[in-house]
């Protein structure tokens, strides 16, 4: 996704917004198909008079479809609300033998959504972000990610943007919560397997999703 640097605004986003049928996708579900590789593009998508935040998901050429950010970033000064329509479902999907979920930014901070995406069947979230640069938001950042994926035994794979607004920092989590992978600030290319005997080890060693089921949502007892 482009960013402007005197930032967004409607009219910059109308600009670039286009259908999951428009040209860019299009471009890269062709390299995608004569690569034979599964790609995940954030995009501007626009449906009728609405934008979203999306996030596109291709798999050797077909577009299997996209996910919509569902907690827009009305924090810290800025108000995503004012130029993006919010999306209201987690997304699942599977490249090969691996099932993903998917999230976007500031939905990290929403336990309860890359949950709901695990109990789904995931073994791997996938975040692609632009998280704004910040006192201490790098450390922010680094926590969630791991946080999400302790709590969840699933890998969290961060994808920073690396323009000089955003922290860049792409981080890679394994299941248990350790970081194997930073790349730090500026354009940088990495690559990490999903190890699914991994998952299958975490959640054995730490059961917490199966013992998830003891957890009571509701009214709190007053003591």
């Amino acid at each position: 996704m482009g960013f402007p640097q005197e930032g967004f605004s409607r009219k910059y986003l109308q600009s670039l917004a286009e259908p999951l049928t428009g040209e860019f996708v299009t471009a890269v579900a062709d390299v995608s198909k004569r690569l034979q590789v599964g790609v995940v593009i954030p995009i501007y998508e626009k449906d009728d008079d609405a934008i979203y935040n999306t996030a596109v998901v291709i798999d050797r050429g077909k577009v299997l479809g996209g996910y919509r950010k569902v907690h827009l970033f009305d924090a810290l000064g800025y108000r995503e609300s004012d130029m993006f329509r919010a999306g209201s479902n987690p997304a699942v999907f599977s490249i090969g033998e691996t099932k993903f979920g998917l999230v976007l930014c500031y939905d990290i901070r929403f336990p309860e959504l890359i949950r709901t995406e695990v109990l789904g069947g995931a073994h791997a979230v996938l975040a692609p972000s632009a998280w704004y640069a910040g006192p201490l938001k790098e450390e922010q950042w680094q926590s969630l990610l791991m946080a999400r994926a302790h709590e969840n035994t699933s890998y969290m794979i961060g994808v920073g943007n690396a323009n000089r607004t955003f922290i860049g920092r792409s981080i890679v989590v394994d299941p248990l919560g350790v970081k194997i992978m930073d790349l730090g600030s500026g354009d940088r290319t990495g690559f990490c397997e999903v190890d699914e005997s991994r998952v299958m080890k975490a959640r054995e060693t730490l059961p917490v999703l199966a013992q998830a089921g003891r957890t009571v949502y509701g009214a709190c007892l007053q003591l």
